[in-house]
């Protein structure tokens, strides 16, 4: 568990507040282009490469109309998620991440940069895993996709190659939606 103090955090939670460009939740300016489908939000896009095996899937899940049920469907044990999810879901994550901001570079990289050395914070009352739970002035939790968000800001600073979608795309063994990958070979095997 990590604490964060309230005023020195760039705390996200809701896509129409501050810093709610860095939320999945959030409507796309450039929808992400991955596989055979366009993803409106990034939680989307997440959520349809648990599914490696299931193009129907990630079909449902692209053109769902909100992130919320895009994300309800994801959240659907009985689908058939990939076996190896849990093992890769954090790769996935730093991809996805990647694929938004290369879609919308300059939206993300803006608030990237208002951000200074702040940490990136996402205010979550359920999931301390992804996100910090408030607890009076300040927030605790494991804050992952805050954690990414902050790897990402310091890669783009150095220009590191890893900040590119490409650089993970590969490390990644369920179905991240990106050539050559197990979905991508699913997906054609099923066209």
């Amino acid at each position: 568990m990590r604490v964060y103090i309230k005023e020195k955090a760039c705390l996200f939670r809701f896509t129409n507040a501050a810093w709610g460009a860095f939320s999945n939740f959030q409507p796309l300016a450039v929808p992400i282009v991955a596989g055979p489908w366009s993803f409106q939000f990034s939680e989307s896009l997440y959520q349809a490469a648990k599914f490696a095996g299931h193009p129907d899937v990630q079909q449902r899940i692209a053109e769902a109309p909100t992130a919320r049920e895009a994300a309800a469907i994801g959240r659907t044990p009985h689908l058939g998620i990939d076996p190896g999810w849990n093992a890769q879901r954090v790769d996935v994550m730093r991809w996805v991440l990647r694929m938004k901001r290369e879609a919308n570079a300059a939206e993300i990289d803006a608030v990237l940069a208002e951000t200074g050395e702040r940490p990136i914070v996402e205010v979550s009352t359920r999931d301390t895993w992804w996100g910090a739970r408030p607890v009076a002035y300040r927030y605790q939790g494991h804050n992952v996709l805050g954690r990414l968000w902050m790897e990402l800001r310091q890669q783009l600073r150095e220009n590191d190659p890893a900040a590119r979608s490409r650089a993970w795309s590969g490390r990644i063994r369920v179905g991240c939606l990106a050539g050559g990958t197990p979905l991508a070979k699913s997906a054609q095997q099923n066209a």
